[in-house]
């Protein structure tokens, strides 16, 4: 299975979204065009997946906090590229889902509810490959504490 880069920033929006910034966890670095989830503080770090936690949004930029700091982030909607694996021309239209990936690296997306930790992040609007989709996360993003439905 093909996994998303996690130590570099992801591909540019295909198209202009909203925009608006959130404040970030310690210690923390995400980068430019990653899924950014809210930790349990309330603020937002990479994306992570588990209970109480929602889809805060996509980096639009790369930045690092320190230790003790909670800089504010771009963050935004629209469409963006994702890794995932065996997406097929089928996989237009589906939601996708943040994939928690056998390998760690949480920046993939998957096409079926992957269950109790379901964070919906937008719907698959075109194919680029078998492990790379453009995903529209416009009404998506900005949901907190809300399993899938």
């Amino acid at each position: 299975m093909a996994y998303a880069n996690s130590t570099a920033r992801r591909g540019k929006p295909s198209a202009e979204g909203r925009h608006w910034n959130g404040l970030m966890a310690a210690s923390t670095t995400i980068y430019k065009g990653s899924i950014v989830t809210w930790d349990a503080s309330g603020y937002v770090t990479f994306a992570t997946v588990g209970a109480n936690l929602g889809f805060a949004g996509v980096a639009l930029e790369t930045k690092t906090s320190g230790a003790a700091e909670h800089p504010g982030i771009a963050l935004g909607d629209g469409r963006f590229s994702f890794a995932c694996s065996s997406a097929t021309q089928a996989s237009v239209g589906l939601i996708a889902y943040l994939d928690s990936g056998s390998s760690g690296t949480p920046q993939n997306v998957a096409f079926s509810d992957p269950g109790a930790t379901a964070l919906q992040v937008g719907r698959v609007v075109e194919l680029v490959s078998a492990t790379e989709v453009i995903v529209d996360t416009t009404g998506f993003a900005l949901v907190k504490n809300c399993d899938a439905t």
